[in-house]
């Protein structure tokens, strides 16, 4: 039995997501794309198309020895299945077994043409199901799932689109076990936006970390501070993008309250981690609320309760 979470688009998409232009279809280009990024080694798009197939124990284990010739390679078992990433099979192409590899050619035609050295023009494309199944918005940003392979196992995935702060998502990629694709303004050129906090929350005592929700005295009067501090920085980084300055140099004056967007590809026994650590009423309150959005809609299995 095999299964997949992702397509030919997935690719894409992720990588496109540098770009804010993860939601326009262009097979064309989009096949263009996909080469471009294999011949290039840019692989991290790669790792949002994930394959599972059934496997026994042995089969897994030989896999896994594979790591002693590509110390890159992983392939992960659960439930009697193995679970590997698009990254993974295509670095392990010639050992993985060819049924693997007939089903995911079935599902993925761009891309094996693609590793195969086919034409392009006559290959056929796959595409999402949808651009987002579920979505979530909080006061911090939105949440929205993509796609899901669940398959009742610690190794389960689900991949979701995070718009959030700077300094949201720089705690979320404290989270290592998944794959991230971000929006860059090294590339982007439009107005960015901001999270503008409705009031200043008071420092707990008890937690040197975490805020109580009682805002500080003169609250207000800080909240019109920040907004003129993002807007002073705006206008900088605009005076330098006229003057024909580099976006990526350019980007290092706009504040943290900066909001980015990113795709994240992430297995159930690290999804797990994440609900139980920023639902905790110690997490900080913007990253607490897409969390428990997060949970809302695909659950806590408590998974992550079987190792540290």
């Amino acid at each position: 039995m095999f299964y997949i979470m992702g397509s030919d688009q997935r690719i894409v998409r992720c990588a496109r997501v540098s770009f804010a232009k993860d939601d326009t279809v262009d097979v064309e280009r989009d096949k263009r794309l996909i080469k471009y990024l294999y011949q290039h080694k840019h692989a991290s798009p790669f790792e949002h198309v994930i394959i599972a197939f059934k496997s026994s124990k042995e089969e897994f284990l030989d896999l896994l020895s594979l790591s002693i010739e590509l110390p890159t390679f992983q392939v992960y078992y659960a439930g009697g299945y193995a679970w590997v990433n698009l990254r993974n099979l295509i670095n392990a192409i010639e050992r993985l077994p060819q049924r693997v590899i007939e089903f995911a050619r079935e599902r993925l035609p761009t891309t094996f043409a693609v590793i195969e050295g086919r034409d392009l023009e006559e290959t056929d494309y796959s595409l999402d199901f949808a651009y987002l199944k579920t979505k979530v918005e909080t006061s911090a940003g939105f949440v929205g799932l993509v796609d899901s392979l669940e398959l009742g196992t610690a190794m389960d995935y689900h991949t979701f689109i995070v718009e959030c702060p700077i300094f949201v998502a720089r705690q979320w990629h404290r989270h290592r076990f998944g794959s991230y694709n971000e929006v860059s303004r090294r590339y982007v050129s439009y107005e960015p936006t901001f999270y503008i906090p409705p009031y200043i929350r008071r420092q707990a005592t008890s937690n040197k970390q975490a805020s109580t929700d009682e805002p500080v005295e003169n609250s207000s009067l800080f909240v019109e501070r920040i907004k003129e501090v993002v807007n002073q920085a705006v206008e900088l980084y605009e005076e330098i993008i006229e003057h024909e300055g580099a976006k990526e140099l350019a980007r290092g004056v706009l504040p943290q309250f900066m909001m980015t967007r990113f795709y994240w590809t992430v297995p159930r026994i690290s999804l797990d981690n994440f609900l139980t650590l920023r639902t905790h009423e110690h997490a900080q309150k913007e990253i607490r609320e897409l969390a428990l959005a997060i949970r809302d809609m695909v659950g806590y299995r408590g998974t992550d309760r079987m190792r540290l």
